[in-house]
C-alpha cells in the first residue's frame, strides 16, 4: 500500500508567522509538516490496514491488541488536545467576503457560465498568499496575521482534511 504524501513544503514559511501560531498552540504541529511529511514504512502500514477490524476500531495483531487512541494521534502530529474546540457554525453565505477579511484578498466570482463553487483552492491561495506574492517586509500586524491564516489554512487543508 502506497500512503498519498501530504506536506507543506511548496508554500513558504515565514517565521514571522510564530507568534500567531504559537498563540493558537498549533507550533508544534506547523513546524512538522512544513518540510516534507515524515516517511512512511509502507510494508508496516499495509500489515495494519489488514490487521484492522472497523467493528471494533482496533488492531488485531498476532500478539494483541492494539487501538489508536487520541494521545496518540496528537503525540504523532504534535495538534493539541486539550483546551477549547476550534468550532463554529458554518454558512456560505458571503463566503467571499468573510474570505477576504480573513486574509485580505477576495476570491473572484464565478466565471460567466459556471457553477459558482463555494470553495477556496489551493492553487488560488497559493498565488495571492504564497511563494509568489510572500508577505511584505515591514508588514503591520493585520497584514501579517493576514499572511499567517493563509498560511495556517493551507497547511491544516492540505495534512489534516486532505
Amino acid at each position: 500500500m502506497r500512503m498519498r504524501g501530504h506536506s507543506a513544503d511548496d508554500f513558504n514559511y515565514d517565521p514571522r508567522y510564530e507568534p500567531y501560531i504559537r498563540r493558537l498552540g498549533l507550533l508544534p504541529f506547523v513546524l512538522q509538516f512544513k518540510r516534507r511529511a515524515p516517511p512512511v514504512n509502507h510494508a508496516t502500514l499495509t500489515a495494519l490496514v489488514d490487521h484492522w477490524r472497523p467493528e471494533t476500531h482496533s488492531f488485531h495483531l498476532p500478539c494483541v491488541e492494539m487501538t489508536m487512541t487520541l494521545e496518540d494521534m496528537a503525540m504523532i502530529s504534535g495538534l493539541p488536545i486539550n483546551g477549547q474546540a476550534v468550532t463554529g457554525r458554518v454558512s456560505v453565505v458571503n463566503w467571499r467576503e468573510r474570505t477576504g477579511i480573513l486574509i485580505g484578498v477576495q476570491p473572484d466570482g464565478p466565471q460567466e457560465g459556471k457553477a459558482d463553487t463555494v470553495r477556496v483552492r489551493h492553487f488560488w491561495l497559493k498565488l495571492v498568499r504564497g511563494n509568489t506574492n510572500p508577505c511584505p517586509e515591514g508588514a503591520n500586524d493585520v497584514v501579517m496575521q493576514q499572511y499567517a491564516r493563509a498560511y495556517l489554512w493551507y497547511v491544516l487543508t492540505k495534512v489534516v482534511f486532505s
